[in-house]
């Protein structure tokens, strides 16, 4: 102690140098300092899937989880290999060892994969690689509710969802055009499901159809015709062995519904849209936490039937 304040008395500018770096360094470690919701986790571990509609567990295991096995246990890194087999299911979980690069080990496994697909039943889907990532998980949920509105799912899939980045939708449902083809018009008109379809996609048509010249300018000339009403797929014309005009409504019923819901979302005891919103891999929970709320205060502020809840 008695040196260390001789050497401080006899060289007092390097002392204050060395002080004024401390507080320097402290500062801005504290500053930037990033606070999230839970911390970065590498986790050294991969998931395969594979759908296989109506099978039993033993067919699934045998046809699918065991081809797989096979094919992946001679990867490098790997540490254990854990499946399960389920009806109409496979799954098998890779553990690498720590340290392991996940991206050098996905493409590996891709690789594979892509071997052992060739193998499999051809009515099981292709197997789906799934990387386990702490940071996959929504960051915000918001529930959204607006009286105003009659389709809450198509108002927000449409006005909201543009507003905030990476998010998923649960809750309500979305509006489509329905065409129920009448069989005994069909009959009567001698028209096919299949020629129906096809005057329907036909319809919808563009063509280059030359230039003009406009003063120094030369531009293009398309010709297009749409049916993106209902009204307008009603008059759609259709090819019939008779040569008669017959229209889209002559032989279908064509109605706007709405889509059956895949899912649920209800806050507070009523229903509602639940939005989930995940941060991008640069930011922090805390930045976007305050661009949310802001894009919130700017959205409610320029609707005032809507109601966004921050849950």
């Amino acid at each position: 102690m008695i040196n260390l304040t001789k050497y401080v008395l006899k060289r007092p500018v390097t002392t204050i140098m060395c002080i004024l770096c401390l507080i320097f360094f402290g500062y801005t470690s504290v500053t930037g300092a990033t606070m999230e919701l839970t911390p970065e986790m590498d986790m050294p571990m991969l998931l395969v899937l594979t759908n296989y509609s109506g099978a039993n567990p033993e067919d699934v295991n045998d046809l699918i989880t065991k081809e797989i096995e096979d094919q992946v246990g001679s990867l490098s890194g790997l540490k254990s290999i854990t499946s399960a087999s389920s009806e109409g299911m496979s799954m098998v979980m890779l553990e690498y060892e720590y340290g392991t690069d996940t991206d050098e080990a996905y493409d590996d496994l891709k690789k594979k994969i892509d071997l052992v697909t060739t193998q499999l039943p051809n009515d099981a889907d292709t197997p789906v690689i799934m990387e386990l990532n702490m940071d996959s998980a929504a960051d915000i949920t918001l529930a959204i509710d607006n009286a105003s509105q009659n389709n809450l799912y198509s108002y927000v899939n449409n006005e909201l969802v543009p507003e905030f980045e990476k998010i998923s939708i649960r809750g309500g449902s979305d509006e489509y055009v329905k065409i129920e083809v009448i069989p005994e018009k069909v009959s009567q008109y001698k028209v096919s499901i299949s020629s129906i379809a096809s005057d329907i996609q036909a319809a919808d048509l563009s063509y280059p159809a030359g230039d003009t010249q406009v003063g120094s300018q030369e531009l293009s000339v398309s010709t297009r015709m749409t049916y993106n009403t209902v009204e307008n797929l009603k008059k759609i014309p259709l090819t019939v062995p008779s040569g008669d005009t017959v229209y889209l409504e002559d032989v279908a019923n064509v109605y706007t519904t709405t889509d059956s819901s895949s899912s649920i979302a209800r806050y507070d005891g009523n229903d509602t849209i639940s939005v989930s919103i995940s941060k991008q891999q640069s930011a922090t929970a805390m930045e976007l936490s305050n661009q949310v709320k802001k894009t919130i205060s700017r959205l409610m502020a320029e609707d005032p039937d809507l109601n966004i809840i921050l849950v």
